[in-house]
């Protein structure tokens, strides 16, 4: 595998940046994100790399969450959201509050559809 040049993560910031800004619910989780990149033929690497650069420079935040299921067990439960703010609203906590309410909603389907047994 080659390494990735300056075009290519450029061209995976600005996949991540679109593909948050084109959503009705400015939050998703990064298997979420991972998949729709996937059809834009963006290897998770480069979107890893991306998120990186995109995090340190302030413009997305990503919260890590955990579940104690044992069926999710290694599963990517990170939420990303875009730093913008809403409304004049700061920014930060404008995106924690979008990845909380994704992290709740999905919380909720999970338990409520889900029995360990």
């Amino acid at each position: 595998m080659s390494e990735p040049t300056n075009a290519n993560i450029r061209d995976a910031r600005r996949a991540v940046i679109d593909a948050l800004h084109n959503r009705a619910k400015k939050a998703r989780f990064i298997t979420e994100l991972a998949a729709t990149l996937g059809r834009m033929n963006i290897e998770k690497v480069r979107m890893e790399q991306a998120l990186t650069e995109l995090e340190t420079a302030g413009v997305l935040m990503i919260r890590d969450h955990f579940c104690a299921d044992p069926h999710l067990v290694g599963v990517d439960l990170r939420v990303v959201a875009l730093v913008e703010s809403a409304e004049g609203a700061d920014a930060q906590m404008s995106a924690i509050r979008e990845i909380d309410s994704a992290w709740d909603r999905w919380l909720a389907d999970y338990l409520s559809n889900h029995r360990c047994g």
